[in-house]
């Protein structure tokens, strides 16, 4: 009753709040203890209780009573997250059901074809039905969504369909057939699929369940493998994208791979390795690593793609998103698997590297890995939202969270489903749902590493967005819009090997999942690898156990420090510092505590200064470069130097990060220089008809390659449309004039290269989909930047009028490329 009476007061007597909160909580210790001294609110309404207490949480002077959550399971929060955190068996149970819906329509509508076309309610085989390009790559005829799915029937604690699909796999797979497929898509998904069903039946037998099984699974791997091994017979040993399954490399060819697409075969070639002895299928993965990483540009990021004959990045761009993802993955997953120091090293250099060119606060940039102080484009695309899972396993549980919540909010404001690619503000860049993982697998991570309970409550509303709005008669069906809700005939194999996988276990107790979790780490497509098969060889040799080295800490490096305090105590287990080594553990964390606190408070003293936000007028500022060693000297014509000694820094970690900080003002300094004071930010397209005397000016986007204009630098010329209209091949000659391209099916400075090739002057790309109110777009490039013509970029609607005063007379259209000059900067 005081209680009550004390929230009817709350609001006119705000001072008094203290007073009564004492008397509250010594009312309850006095009246109701259990015999450990605690106070027993078993019989209080908890509802009422709880709700109370969130509201009063910002008088206490102190956190709000551990033993008081405790007691119902939960923690401060929204009481949505409390409904869903006790409701956690009812969403389990939900996504198993949203699981077998898929898997039982690809059962009965689809198999033994790839995947189901959910909408009309058929399989989609390769050759049979309509072509989609490159997605198709990833279908071979070999049961695609089956093999997906075994370990997740596994997890479900389904081992009788576990143990029936397999036997289904056995009797009818076969990877003799004359298709190209693509080399990283058929090795996590159907390789990693293999391995991990062997790996979930061996896992039966120790329990004396399906005795029947005689590694058929793993001699379908080897046979895969196999036929996948002369992808790695080029110069530089990093596989080819696509092989022939028959025929192997005979026909391909292919220059160029993405870093992810040679990085990302370690975990299923190591497994392979240790289930069979033969090292080769583990040493060709590892090579292609080590290649990666030895070509890092000199600020340790990767590019995406690389050139197989020599070595050379094609495209320069970095980011933590498609086409480099899930090479972070498995450097620490390799490491995680294998206890090898080098693939940790590998890690968390780049690691690093990203943590300071990439992030952003919240948001996760692209840069030009050559220069990182140049961003290369101004949207993220969908998976990159898979990077806080990364974090959590880096020990960065705070900066995962800030990042994570940026890709929820995205998909929040876009009724719960992240679209393929968003601006940084959160709307929508690429309209297409394809009902990824990453996000869920984040929230998983997340939610494991916290156990808050606001992940539940993501969770659940994103798994309840699927439901609504994608399920269809024979499955889900992924969205062409995520605003329009329009639906498209397409169900990937990851969304019943990834998605409702870690639906599930986000919700489901640990009896209710078919393997200890524990025991295994998940591949990029969650596939599951059991841990002590680290201890398998791989060469026929005893294996090295994984241990944390027993050198003193004084032999580590201070960027070893952060590791070691974030793994090596009594708190955390991870492989590195492993129960096999538990006395070291201890003695480790009180060695290390003092060098990793002074570590972790030099981050957050420079991380909050960057080059674009420094501020000389600032104080603060001021201070920080001081404390790096910089020195900051004003001349009488008002200009900014600095000057940087390490010896005065106030650490030795400081003067490092001083080194970093001077690294980022030159590349700063030297991209000013070379695009200058007066480059505009918009563009126009200014267009006459010289029969009908129309005029036109069209406000466009500008492109972040190639020649800027400016006020002084403008193009003019006649109009011709670009053929093809995509440019994404050769062109026909364009003679000096300025081509119309259409957006789509390549990047943008490969139309424009192709339109320079073809002798243009400049280039208008017109964007296939309507515009998103009141935004402009910025068109990216690749990092390497030979282009020296300029381009533009009209929305749609702007190109339609443009087009129609073309198409009246086309010998006559003369248009100009210019600055908008009302934005000139400087």
């Amino acid at each position: 009753n005081e209680y009550k009476s004390y929230l009817r007061m709350k609001n006119g007597f705000l001072s008094n709040g203290l007073i009564i909160i004492f008397v509250v909580f010594t009312t309850f210790n006095c009246s109701l203890t259990t015999a450990s001294g605690e106070p027993d609110i078993g019989t209080l309404s908890q509802k009422v209780l709880l709700d109370n207490v969130y509201k009063l949480q910002h008088l206490f002077t102190h956190d709000v009573p551990k033993w008081l959550f405790d007691k119902v399971g939960s923690t401060p929060g929204d009481n949505g997250q409390m409904h869903v955190q006790k409701s956690k068996a009812k969403y389990a149970e939900q996504a198993k059901r949203m699981f077998f819906h898929a898997y039982n329509s690809y059962m009965m509508y689809a198999f033994p074809a790839d995947e189901l076309m959910p909408v009309s309610c058929k399989g989609r085989v390769r050759g049979l039905t309509p072509s989609r390009g490159e997605v198709d790559d990833a279908l071979g005829r070999y049961m695609l969504t089956l093999v997906d799915s075994l370990d997740t029937l596994l997890v479900l604690k389904e081992y009788n369909s576990f143990e029936h699909a397999t036997k289904m796999v056995i009797a009818g797979l076969s990877f003799d057939t004359d298709l190209t497929v693509n080399v990283f898509e058929v090795t996590i998904r159907v390789l990693g699929g293999l391995l991990s069903g062997h790996g979930g039946l061996l896992y039966l037998q120790s329990n004396g369940k399906a005795q029947w099984y005689s590694d058929e699974l793993l001699q379908l791997s080897v046979d895969l493998a196999d036929r996948l091994l002369p992808a790695f017979d080029t110069p530089t040993g990093l596989p080819v994208p696509r092989i022939n399954l028959r025929h192997g490399v005979q026909g391909i060819k292919e220059n160029e791979t993405c870093t992810a697409c040679a990085g990302t075969l370690f975990l299923e070639f190591a497994m392979l390795s240790r289930y069979t002895g033969n090292g080769t299928y583990q040493e060709r993965a590892r090579s292609a690593l080590n290649y990666l990483f030895a070509k890092r540009t000199e600020y340790d990021l990767p590019g995406s793609v690389i050139d197989l004959n020599v070595g050379k990045w094609t495209r320069a761009e970095s980011n933590v998103g498609a086409g480099i993802d899930s090479y972070f993955e498995y450097l620490i997953k390799g490491y995680i698997l294998t206890g090898d120091d080098v693939l940790w090293k590998m890690f968390e250099t780049q690691y690093e590297a990203a943590r300071k060119y990439l992030t952003r606060g919240k948001y996760m940039l692209t840069v030009n890995s050559k220069s990182p102080s140049k961003r290369v484009r101004e949207y993220q695309d969908s998976l990159q939202a898979f990077w806080p899972g990364v974090q959590v396993l880096a020990g960065d549980i705070e900066e995962a969270e800030r990042v994570y919540e940026h890709y929820f909010n995205t998909a929040k404001v876009n009724q719960y489903t992240l679209p393929e690619a968003s601006l940084y503000d959160t709307r929508m860049y690429w309209p297409q749902f394809y009902l990824r993982p990453e996000l869920i697998e984040s929230t998983y991570f997340l939610y494991q590493a916290t156990k808050n309970p606001k992940y539940l409550q993501y969770g659940a509303e994103i798994m309840e967005a699927m439901e609504s709005r994608c399920k269809v008669t024979c499955g889900y069906a992924s969205l062409k819009s995520v605003n329009t809700g329009e639906l498209e005939d397409r169900l990937d194999s990851f969304v019943l090997a990834e998605t409702f996988k870690y639906l599930y276990l986000l919700f489901a107790e640990k009896d209710d999942i078919g393997v200890p979790l524990e025991k295994f780490v998940f591949t990029t497509e969650a596939h599951l690898v059991p841990l002590d098969i680290s201890y398998h060889s791989s060469t026929g040799r005893p294996p090295k156990l994984r241990q944390c080295s027993k050198t003193d800490v004084t032999t580590h490096t201070w960027k070893e420090l952060r590791f070691l305090e974030k793994y090596c105590d009594s708190k955390k287990v991870h492989p590195r510092c492993s129960p096999y080594d538990e006395p070291l553990r201890h003695s480790r964390k009180a060695k290390v505590k003092d060098g990793a606190n002074v570590l972790e408070n030099a981050r957050k003293l420079t991380s909050s200064l960057r080059v674009e936000t420094f501020d000389h007028n600032d104080p603060s500022h001021v201070d920080i470069l001081k404390s790096m060693g910089i020195t900051l000297d004003k001349t009488a014509d008002s200009r900014l130097h600095l000057y940087h000694d390490p010896g005065k820094a106030a650490s030795e970690i400081l003067g490092i990060e001083g080194v970093y900080f001077m690294k980022e003002i030159m590349e700063h300094t030297k991209m000013t220089q070379q695009t200058g004071d007066n480059v505009i930010d918009l563009r126009e397209v200014y267009i006459k008809s010289l029969r009908l005397g129309t005029e036109r000016t069209f406000s466009a986007g500008k492109a972040m390659f190639g020649p800027q204009l400016t006020a002084a630098y403008k193009v003019n010329g006649n109009l011709v449309k670009g053929v093809p209209y995509s440019g994404c091949t050769a062109m026909e000659p364009i003679k000096s004039k300025i081509a119309i391209l259409e957006r789509g099916s390549c990047m943008f400075i490969e139309k424009v290269r192709h339109a320079q090739a073809a002798g243009a002057r400049g280039v208008v790309i017109i964007d296939n989909v309507p515009p998103v109110q009141g935004s402009v777009l910025a068109m990216s490039g690749d990092g390497v930047n030979d282009v020296n013509i300029p381009a533009v970029f009209l929305t749609q609607d702007m190109g339609k009028t443009l087009l129609s005063i073309y198409d009246e007379d086309p010998r006559m259209v003369v248009v100009e490329l210019r600055a908008q000059l009302n934005e000139v900067k400087g």
